[in-house]
């Protein structure tokens, strides 16, 4: 990581820290809610959280230029603080406050990913977005690999000295987490200030599209319609299959092992050759289709495997061409903006519609049941995310 500058690394370790934090306890927040009610009562929930994120990413082309992204950035991981103290409050009455939960869980993401994302293209190096992406993959995971395992045993520790009552051990681990984002904060005062975004929505209409870009945004489309689904649906099918979150735990931070090694593998693969990413695209296509035909322990540990080492070669290369594209625009980075919200806004509007069907799917029989089947059809988006991401090579962009 040497060749990186201070701000590169500094948003590589507040990235690190919140990949850690979500590690930590995002797949047992979707177990605590399905254990106190249903499965689509879980996915409601996170309909609900990718509707607020929508929005409040949405209204960041205003309140960029009246707050400094920096700003943006603490708002965001102070709501998500508090978010998690309310998780540990509320104990099992959270299912009572399900939609006010889910929308201030969005109202921070929201805030805090447009800022970042701002602020990554400002200070990434535009001729080494590979190197930039990679590494911060990789530290990502790096930092990620411990979390699940560690959340698993504080559920677990922490339940036990309650006299066996695992509500009180996601408590402990919902506290820690709070305390956690509340440290973050601190490295984001590290990032330097800068000018606030030209920006008007207007731009989002009257701005004309490079075919390349235009790509980019199909890609996106194709990526939300499962990248945030399918952690969900595995996450339970996960405990259902392991049944205790130290066992959980474990197989999430083997997935981020693998992510970790292959992420920093990629960084200098895709270097020297870009058509590297069908690694990934390939890699989570297998991944997710023997896991869903062989929904047992074997099948399992496959995904884990196939899907935490391939999966930063595709999602690598994706993250480096959207960049690239937005360097393309010749105009100023205050001007780019509009890029940036209305990537986010086709991403976002896919991962609602995910949610939307399944939710809508899930009530026509079994819910577990549909769940597994609905992983038949997840692998071929990868698959032609591969052949988009091969059409965008093929423009060279």
């Amino acid at each position: 990581m040497d060749s990186l500058n201070q701000k590169e690394k500094c948003l590589i370790t507040i990235q690190g820290l919140d990949f850690f934090a979500s590690g930590l306890a995002s797949i047992f927040v979707t177990i605590f809610l399905f254990t106190h009610s249903d499965l689509r009562t879980t996915i409601l929930f996170q309909l609900y959280v990718y509707t607020s994120l929508l929005v409040f990413f949405s209204l960041s082309g205003w309140t960029l230029r009246q707050f400094s992204s920096g700003t943006h950035m603490k708002i965001g991981i102070g709501v998500s603080a508090v978010f998690y103290l309310l998780l540990l409050l509320l104990q099992k009455r959270a299912i009572q406050y399900l939609v006010p939960l889910a929308i201030l869980n969005g109202f921070g993401g929201g805030m805090y990913w447009a800022a970042f994302n701002f602020n990554q293209y400002i200070f990434s190096n535009e001729n080494k977005r590979e190197q930039y992406f990679g590494y911060a993959g990789a530290v990502a995971s790096f930092l990620s690999a411990l979390s699940p395992f560690l959340g698993g045993i504080i559920i677990t520790v922490a339940g036990s000295a309650f006299f066996h009552n695992t509500t009180m051990g996601y408590v402990a681990l919902f506290f820690s987490v709070f305390l956690l984002l509340v440290f973050m904060i601190l490295f984001v005062r590290k990032l330097p200030s800068h000018e606030a975004p030209i920006f008007s929505y207007r731009h989002l209409f009257a701005k004309n599209r490079s075919p390349g870009w235009t790509l980019v945004l199909w890609q996106n489309a194709l990526l939300g319609l499962y990248d945030s689904v399918l952690p969900t649906v595995t996450g339970i099918l996960f405990y259902l299959i392991l049944k205790q979150e130290f066992w959980i735990g474990f197989t999430q931070t083997v997935g981020f092992v693998l992510g970790a090694l292959g992420g920093l593998i990629c960084v200098k693969l895709l270097e020297k050759q870009h058509l590297y990413f069908w690694l990934g695209s390939l890699g989570l296509t297998v991944a997710i289709g023997i896991f869903a035909f062989l929904q047992n322990i074997i099948g399992l540990w496959i995904f884990v495997v196939i899907s935490g080492f391939t999966g930063p070669f595709l999602y690598t290369w994706i993250s480096s061409m959207w960049f690239k594209a937005m360097d393309k625009a010749t105009y100023h980075w205050r001007d780019k903006y509009h890029l940036l919200l209305e990537r986010d806004i086709v991403l976002g509007i896919s991962r609602i519609v995910s949610f939307l069907i399944l939710y809508l799917y899930l009530a026509h029989g079994d819910q577990v049941v549909f769940a597994r089947h609905w992983l038949i059809i997840l692998p071929l988006l990868p698959l032609a995310l591969g052949a988009l991401s091969q059409l965008n090579e093929t423009k060279r962009l």
